[in-house]
């Protein structure tokens, strides 16, 4: 059996992509869900490394790489989007909300169904053998025509990532951390594999030019670039986790003093938006929609906040969110909901970050609370 040395470039790409998810998945530096969310992407891309340069002379080897999950691409956007997530707020989790972005996952599997389908009918005589034609041409023209959702979803992701990020060096002082840059990068990266994929994916989805198209190229143009970029992410994200520092609260940079009445007006402006305006419980709200409603400027909004007010946007608005929560704790009008329900309510769209900042804020656990503070503990469901 002879390997080409594309395929073998593949499965050394393999190879080192499956050491990385282990060092990774592993590593205790750095935050372990970050570590994790970057882990899996790889092993994704190490996967469908896997199923092209492997070979496939064997009838049966060829049939386990058609019916199992090895071309995963739905799940790439999210992972991408939430692993940046992570990286620059400490307070991210992947709750129940965050989740559903993995639920197109079943794009992936359609064709694998079709064939399973097949199969499990051939065994039951469903089916006949002389099917067996029709039934492939039904599975690739699904996975020619899929990897148009795929693509879409890839990029619409990495420019949910790039306007978070901006969002992100607009709420803080100083964007010169090793997160961001490496960040920056890290969309970057994938924008200019996106390019490459589109420049394959418009002939490929043309039934006219697909095959002339395959039998020239095969699928390398697309998976050399995809090795390529798993040595790059494993070994750049890899260091950075080793080297990298949490990311710091914003400092106050010199020269840059705001005069005391302006920074009374704008905390005066914030606290209104927050207890009159009840702004807070958005529970997609960011500093940019606190900017809008009060027509300030995200950059003052932060600059007061970081350096006078020695907080973080979303600490200060989950300060408002979390003292709603015991006021209503308390009052009978939401005795029927649950406790993750009224957290809910008050603007919080993950129950682990409210735990989380619960505690933080009073020292106890919300059910603690709820056992100390409300006299008919029946009055909330735990």
């Amino acid at each position: 059996m002879t390997i080409s040395p594309f395929d073998i470039i593949l499965l050394l790409g393999t190879v080192q992509g499956f050491i990385l998810v282990t060092l990774l998945w592993t590593n205790k530096k750095g935050r372990q869900l970050s570590n994790r969310l970057l882990a899996t992407l790889i092993g994704l891309l190490a996967l469908m490394s896997l199923a092209v340069g492997f070979p496939q002379s064997n009838r049966y080897v060829s049939l386990t790489f058609e019916l199992l999950p090895f071309i995963m691409a739905m799940p790439i956007g999210p992972l991408i989007y939430f692993y940046s997530k992570s990286m620059l707020d400490p307070s991210f989790q992947l709750g129940k909300r965050e989740r559903r972005h993995f639920y197109p996952i079943m794009l992936d599997m359609g064709a694998k169904i079709i064939g399973w389908v097949f199969i499990i009918g051939l065994l039951l005589g469903v089916f006949e053998h002389r099917t067996n034609p029709s039934w492939g041409d039904v599975m690739d023209e699904y996975n020619a025509y899929v990897d148009i959702p795929r693509w879409i979803s890839v990029t619409v992701y990495l420019f949910l990532t790039r306007r978070f990020l901006n969002q992100y060096e607009a709420s803080v002082s100083n964007t010169h951390y090793p997160q961001v840059r490496w960040l920056r990068q890290f969309v970057t990266a994938f924008l200019i594999f996106q390019t490459i994929w589109l420049i394959h994916l418009i002939p490929y989805i043309n039934p006219t030019s697909r095959y002339p198209l395959l039998d020239l190229f095969g699928w390398y143009p697309i998976y050399i670039p995809l090795t390529i970029l798993i040595y790059w992410l494993g070994f750049k994200g890899y260091l950075h986790t080793r080297s990298a520092n949490v990311v710091p609260a914003a400092s106050k940079p010199a020269g840059t003093e705001l005069p005391e009445e302006t920074v009374n007006q704008v905390a005066d402006t914030l606290r209104k938006a927050m207890v009159t305006d009840r702004l807070f419980l958005d529970p997609e709200l960011t500093v940019e929609k606190v900017g809008q409603h009060t027509q300030l400027t995200a950059k003052l909004i932060s600059a007061v906040l970081n350096q006078h007010l020695n907080k973080g946007f979303n600490s200060f608005i989950n300060e408002y969110r979390i003292k709603e929560v015991t006021l209503r704790l308390v009052d009978p009008a939401y005795e029927r909901l649950t406790l993750t329900g009224i957290a809910f309510e008050c603007g919080f769209n993950s129950q682990a970050t409210f735990q989380r900042t619960f505690k933080q804020l009073t020292g106890v656990s919300p059910k603690e609370y709820v056992n100390r503070h409300v006299k008919n503990t029946t009055q909330i469901q735990i």
